[in-house]
């Protein structure tokens, strides 16, 4: 059995070039490609980066003004705090003295009022009238004194009244500020979180969602700042 020959085909060599030619075009096209992506991706990574940078920076601003108005809230609100209190204990010691000074002009007023009526069984030359006249000014005098001392610490725990009732809406107010002002803090440090989170995840709409949030948290600290 006798073997037959192999047919060669030559291929000519200005073809031959040209393919390997468009085959080099075609590596150095995806070799480009794939460098403008890479390119592409860093750019867009160092401006996710710059962003989160700024609004971090921002953020970390924003926790820290709210930290020291929270700060002034709680000094103010301890402060009428302690005004409500001394208010208190105040109008309670004039009040003390009050009913002590009531007591006195009743005991007074009794003594008067036995002493009418001593002088009714007296007679009219009886030199203890004398005396008697004598001790219905004397309690008079004792009694006018005590109105007028009443009305001086009646007055006195009027004002102490007031002056507690001002602290105590004081305290109401600086309690709903401090509020405002812890969720503000809670939201914004997730805010921040969220935002930081972006560098790791790489996903843009993870920093925008951050912002929101970050906005919601501007909100309650702007409103307990400016609560009136």
């Amino acid at each position: 059995m006798t073997e037959q020959p192999v047919e060669t085909i030559a291929i000519p060599a200005d073809a031959l070039e040209r393919s390997i030619q468009s085959a080099l075009e075609r590596l150095e096209a995806v070799r480009k490609a794939e460098a403008e992506a890479a390119a592409k991706a860093a750019a867009n990574k160092a401006a996710i980066a710059r962003r989160v940078s700024i609004a971090a920076l921002l953020l970390t601003m924003m926790l820290s003004f709210l930290g020291f108005v929270r700060a002034q809230s709680d000094s103010a609100e301890g402060g009428a705090k302690s005004v409500v209190q001394q208010s208190g204990t105040d109008a309670s010691t004039e009040w003390a003295l009050y009913q002590t000074k009531t007591a006195q002009r009743g005991g007074y007023i009794v003594a008067e009022d036995n002493l009418a009526r001593e002088v009714l069984s007296l007679g009219l030359d009886d030199p203890r009238r004398r005396l008697a006249r004598f001790h219905h000014h004397e309690y008079e005098a004792s009694v006018r004194a005590l109105d007028e001392d009443n009305r001086q610490v009646f007055h006195r725990i009027q004002a102490l009244d007031a002056r507690a009732y001002s602290a105590q809406k004081m305290v109401e107010h600086h309690d709903r500020r401090t509020k405002r002002y812890d969720m503000g803090i809670r939201t914004l440090t997730l805010a921040l979180v969220l935002i930081s989170l972006t560098l790791l995840v790489d996903r843009a709409s993870l920093f925008y969602f951050g912002l929101l949030v970050a906005a919601i948290g501007a909100s309650f600290g702007v409103s307990g700042y400016f609560l009136g």
